[in-house]
């Protein structure tokens, strides 16, 4: 992109992002990163996650395009070539599983169901960045004593880091409440639902009803989390969030592409069927 550091730093003062030594302002990074979100039609990315789930680093690749109102997600698995279509004007509960090979079927599933989403940390419904950084920017509405903020270049990108660390980090007791989930939990206290699965054993799945059950919870969503945005187009590039064992997730984002032309049929079974 011609001259987009330039561009970006003129963008960034005209938002009354700071250029002091002391970094710049977390304020402006979230309104500046949300503006940009707000603008667009659709994006296409490709996102590449770790996680530890049940004790390992589980990887995977996927391709995204996501129109954000009304929200639609198409997702490619770039190791199987499989889709999965997620559009909230047919359900907001349920995803088709578009197979590229064996079961040889379109499959729809609940979106928070152990066959579709297992002890992924998130769902088709929250591609996009957006759940995973309305987190983070609900962290630091809770803790921002705890954030610093900054730009650095990075693989030659010019980006902005939101970057916290909890010296206080650790868990606490809870007791659900009835007809309480793990993801009512989470996302009560802004929390990882992961991290109530993996520490609690009476807890195996996201749709696990907790009601009355005594729960350990982390009391922040991260011990160290940071997050680093494009100074150009205000998405996220990489997300890494680490517990108390380590890296507990990592996300990294690329080839952005805004506002492409698609077919009026792009979010619909036949078109993705035809697709390679």
């Amino acid at each position: 992109m011609c001259c987009s550091w330039l561009i970006s730093l003129l963008f960034l003062a005209s938002l009354g992002i700071s250029h002091a030594q002391d970094g710049v302002k977390c304020d402006d990074i979230f309104e500046f990163s949300y503006a940009q979100w707000g603008k667009m039609k659709n994006v296409r990315y490709r996102s590449s996650k770790i996680e530890r789930q049940d004790g390992e680093m589980v990887t995977a690749s996927f391709d995204f395009t996501i129109q954000p109102t009304p929200f639609k997600a198409a997702g490619r698995m770039r190791d199987k070539g499989h889709y999965i279509l997620y559009d909230t004007e047919q359900s907001t509960e349920e995803a088709i599983y578009i197979s590229n090979g064996f079961p040889f079927t379109n499959l729809s599933l609940d979106i928070h169901g152990k066959v579709f989403r297992g002890l992924n940390h998130y769902t088709i419904s929250d591609a996009g960045c957006n759940f995973i950084f309305g987190i983070i920017r609900d962290q630091y509405e809770i803790i921002g004593e705890k954030f610093q903020c900054y730009r650095v270049v990075r693989k030659g990108n010019e980006e902005l880091v939101v970057e916290a660390s909890a010296d206080d980090w650790g868990y606490r007791e809870y007791v659900a409440e009835e007809g309480e989930n793990v993801l009512d939990i989470a996302s009560k206290f802004s929390i990882s639902a992961y991290l109530i699965i993996e520490h609690n054993e009476d807890v195996d799945q996201y749709l696990d009803d907790c009601g009355g059950k005594q729960l350990k919870l982390p009391i922040f969503y991260g011990k160290h989390i940071k997050l680093h945005v494009d100074a150009d187009h205000g998405l996220p590039m990489l997300i890494q969030v680490y517990d108390e064992k380590g890296l507990l997730e990592q996300y990294e984002y690329a080839d952005y592409q805004f506002n492409v032309v698609l077919p009026k049929d792009y979010f619909t079974v036949d078109h993705l069927d035809k697709l390679d």
